[in-house]
């Protein structure tokens, strides 16, 4: 668990994520959080997507707003999500008065379409969200590693989740799998 910038961040189970997201302020955080959620990106990947990187059948994560810069990933989406940030772009655009361009930040910051949402203002959010709903433990990279745990525990291979994550080292991944405490009670039932 994460406490004052200490540790891992708390892996929560669907029931939890969805209820962290009714407490999340707009639609722009909320919609962050899904990214972050269907995709195991981190958050300072998912502020900088823009409108040219959402097809309806993946996002694009170009290596140059990836960690390290290093390598660039498409992460599969499903229509019903990419109808619903379609359907955030028409409201944008019905706000704003005007089109938004495909080299639009998806998640514009106070200052307009030419910036992004930060990093702290996401986080501040979360922090709220997270005291409403009475989560405690859970940060933004929180969504990454319940992502990741939730598709292990279904049995998806490693090397999938590792393409799917931008990870080149498995054991890196693995840090990142986290196991519920019914499960590590079920491990020790299977002691000889």
């Amino acid at each position: 668990m994460k406490i004052n910038r200490e540790g891992k961040s708390k892996v929560l189970d669907t029931k939890e994520l969805d209820l962290l997201l009714d407490y999340l302020p707009n639609n722009k955080h909320k919609l962050l959080a899904q990214v972050l959620r269907k995709t195991a990106c981190r958050v300072s990947e998912g502020i900088q997507l823009r409108y040219q990187n959402v097809t309806k059948d993946s996002i694009f994560f170009p290596k140059a707003i990836t960690k390290g810069k290093l390598k660039s990933r498409f992460v599969p989406i499903n229509e019903e999500f990419y109808n619903q940030i379609m359907q955030f772009k028409a409201d944008n655009e019905l706000l704003k008065g005007r089109s938004l361009t495909p080299d639009c930040y998806l998640f514009a910051g106070r200052f307009g379409t030419n910036t992004h949402l930060s990093v702290r203002a996401f986080q501040k959010a979360l922090q709220a969200a997270c005291e409403r709903a009475e989560i405690i433990g859970f940060s933004s990279h929180g969504y990454r590693r319940s992502s990741l745990t939730s598709a292990s525990n279904k049995n998806i291979p490693i090397a999938h989740l590792a393409k799917i994550s931008g990870h080149a080292n498995l054991q890196t991944l693995q840090i990142y799998l986290d196991c519920s405490e019914s499960q590590l009670r079920e491990a020790v039932q299977n002691f000889g």
